[in-house]
């Protein structure tokens, strides 16, 4: 499991040798955002060795796969690796690469924060939430029949022996596999994350009343956990999706660290980030035992690509969880800082912030955030 704890003893600390990080330029956009998150980390001093790979488009037309095997050798042994958003081709073989990034370098939990930043309009006033996601299992499992299927027909039979059900005809049937061992890894990586933050809640988030064999083991599983690391200064509660969604946007206030499975954290970090301002501003990680992955929440937003358009910022932020996750919290702090002085100003903004200006192009806003710096 991913150590918040040591990485946290750390905080704070100039250090002179320099970070090896494996650099990923991804698709669409991504090269561009990349481009910007690297230019704004080298700005903050901090010295970085980066080992650049394709993966995705440019990795097929050069070695006909869109995850080449040094990619993930590069990661594994570096620890650390900053990734431009992934499209996957249909004709590559692969149902996704990011899906099989994370199950062979078994990374275990998507962490995705997100706030309201002044000077960025934005549905709610104040909300300041991560979203603590397990990277395994659920409905995004790839375990799929379709209609009409002899495995669907199979299962038809084994569900009315088993059961009493009848399932549909013409139904496609997808299984929602989840780990309570998975579940408690994450929660793991939850609690330290929030404690090593200064994080006052946890609450897991489920719909065990209604999924009991499978949202009610890993709500089971998490509050093992939570019986096993207890802390008068963190309080550990959970609460159901379809409430959370609500005080999201109703009473924001009220929402902390999510702690929750596969579907549900990736649907709520887009509601995060709706109502914190958008996407452009919604950096994320992915963790395992030995490394981790920084990446934005957005995808390749391929039209945009080549365009000098894209919002570098969630990237730059992604950037910062890195600089952190390494020690260097200190430039991580002024890169935050900075970017919330570009935002605050106002005034060199992409276009999907941009309110009362022209837009600025991506260069020109890793520019002042470089400045701001």
């Amino acid at each position: 499991m991913l150590d918040f704890a040591a990485r946290s003893a750390t905080a704070g600390r100039t250090h002179r040798l320099s970070h090896r990080v494996t650099l990923i330029p991804g698709d669409g956009i991504g090269p561009e955002v990349v481009e910007a998150a690297r230019r704004a980390m080298e700005a903050t001093g901090v010295r970085l060795r980066w080992d650049v790979h394709e993966v995705g488009a440019v990795a097929i037309e050069r070695s006909g796969t869109p995850l080449p095997a040094a990619v993930l050798e590069s990661i594994a042994d570096r620890g650390v690796a900053l990734k431009g958003p992934v499209g996957t081709a249909s004709s590559a073989g692969f149902r996704s690469v990011n899906v099989t990034l994370r199950e062979e370098l078994g990374l275990q939990a998507g962490i995705r924060p997100s706030r309201t930043w002044p000077g960025v309009r934005a549905p709610v006033e104040e909300l300041d939430v991560v979203i603590v996601r397990m990277l395994a299992g659920d409905l995004y499992a790839g375990i799929e029949f379709a209609p009409g299927s002899d495995a669907v027909a199979r299962l038809r039979e084994l569900v009315a022996d088993t059961c009493g059900r009848e399932l549909a005809a013409d139904a496609g049937v997808s299984l929602k596999p989840i780990s309570p061992a998975q579940a408690k890894a994450v929660a793991r990586i939850a609690l330290d994350y929030a404690r090593d933050h200064g994080r006052r809640t946890v609450t897991i988030v489920h719909k065990a009343t209604v999924m009991r064999a499978t949202d009610g083991a890993f709500l089971a599983a998490a509050r093992g956990v939570a019986g096993e690391q207890p802390a008068k200064d963190l309080v550990v509660d959970d609460r159901l999706v379809d409430t959370v969604c609500h005080d999201l946007a109703a009473r924001p206030g009220r929402c902390d660290v999510l702690l929750t499975s596969m579907l549900y954290g990736d649907l709520l970090a887009d509601l995060c980030a709706g109502l914190s301002g958008g996407l452009g501003l919604a950096p994320g990680v992915n963790v395992g035992p030995s490394c981790a992955v920084f990446e934005a929440v957005h995808g390749t937003v391929a039209h945009e690509a080549g365009r000098d358009r894209a919002n570098p910022m969630a990237l730059i932020l992604s950037g910062a969880m890195l600089l952190r996750h390494v020690g260097e919290a200190t430039a991580a702090g002024r890169l935050e800082r900075a970017v919330a002085t570009v935002l605050a100003d106002g005034r060199t903004v992409t276009y999907d912030l941009a309110r009362e200006c022209d837009p600025a192009g991506t260069t020109t806003v890793t520019d002042a955030v470089i400045a701001a710096l």
